[in-house]
């Protein structure tokens, strides 16, 4: 659970928005109920409600940026509603919903939201004046401390989300080839299983390795292996369908990722991509190749048996003379 939350910034932010509306938000809740403001105590249960739900969602699918919008959109709605009936007592909690917004969703929807709030609290202000802000210097001051708060939440925010998004693309991309690395693998693999389990879809997994990379390496140069890996890379690329993901496994290994296929459909595959790597690689006059190991998802229930499945195809394939390919236990060339 600890390891979780700290993985993931954005589900630890809503785990903490949700407990902190639990602990701050219901006494309000109860205590406006008790004073028979019925609508306000709604408003606040609600926002403690869909705070938990979200935060419980977020949990269990991973899917943070709906669970923070639907918390942002809650909040500011409830906002809204307690200034209206309370007066200045509901506008001291802008501040910290323009913080929480800012966090939750993306910088361009939440400062949509923080200025439709601060928009319509100043038109309520205009039109039934003295119903929020006593003076017009209050209602100034109120202005000014949003726009200072909101601008620079904004800037921040688009910062953040510029250095996560880097951060983000260096930890599942493979610099060399600009495929996605293991990282990226396991987390489609894992989307692979849950789609299995939920709607039947079949998955196919290809695992290949060069072959005689380490002859390549060592008579004409790590440069002349680099652009091996980079055309091998773009061959695969080109060989497979927009649904499909092409992977860096590691060293001279690679993976492809087949969505919605059968066992005909993976072995079509399979040999076109060895003969198409075989017809155009070269490493000077000499033709590169590669062997293959492939396995449908079938009815593995984990990431690691339909892994090993492929792999140990990818060894039969090496042991017996390699540019060929397996396809479970039985061999085509």
């Amino acid at each position: 659970m600890g390891g979780k939350i700290t993985e993931d910034l954005q589900l630890t932010l809503i785990v903490i928005v949700a407990v902190l509306a639990f602990v701050f938000i219901t006494p309000f809740g109860i205590h406006r109920l008790l004073e028979g403001d019925y609508l306000v105590a709604a408003s606040d249960f609600t926002i403690v409600l869909a705070a938990g739900v979200s935060a419980v969602r977020a949990w269990k699918t991973g899917d943070t940026r709906l669970s923070g919008l639907i918390i942002s959109v809650v909040s500011s709605l409830g906002l809204i509603i307690v200034t209206f009936s309370r007066g200045i007592e509901g506008v001291f909690w802008i501040y910290p919903l323009i913080m929480f917004v800012f966090y939750l969703s993306t910088p361009l929807l939440a400062l949509i939201q923080v200025v439709t709030v601060v928009t319509v609290l100043v038109i309520r202000d205009i039109f039934l004046p003295h119903t929020i802000f006593y003076t017009q210097v209050q209602l100034i001051s109120f202005l000014a401390t949003a726009a200072t708060a909101t601008s620079f939440s904004y800037l921040f925010a688009g910062r953040n989300q510029r250095q996560r998004s880097q951060l983000m693309h260096w930890a599942t991309k493979d610099p060399l080839t600009g495929l996605d690395n293991r990282r990226g693998l396991e987390k489609q693999i894992q989307f692979a299983l849950s789609a299995k389990t939920d709607y039947s879809t079949d998955y196919g997994l290809l695992v290949m390795d060069l072959d005689s990379f380490k002859y390549i390496n060592d008579t004409m140069g790590h440069s002349e292996g680099d652009r091996v890996l980079c055309e091998l890379a773009h061959l695969i690329s080109t060989s497979i369908r927009l649904s499909d993901h092409a992977f860096r496994y590691g060293g001279d290994e690679f993976v492809i990722l087949l969505s919605n296929i059968n066992s005909r459909g993976l072995e079509e595959v399979c040999r076109n991509v060895l003969l198409k790597i075989r017809s155009n690689l070269r490493c000077g006059a000499t033709p590169v190749t590669v062997s293959i190991g492939a396995a449908l998802l079938g009815s593995a229930k984990d990431a690691e048996s339909w892994f090993l499945r492929a792999d140990q195809c990818l060894y039969k394939a090496k042991e017996d003379g390699r540019n060929r390919y397996y396809i479970d236990t039985t061999m085509h060339t």
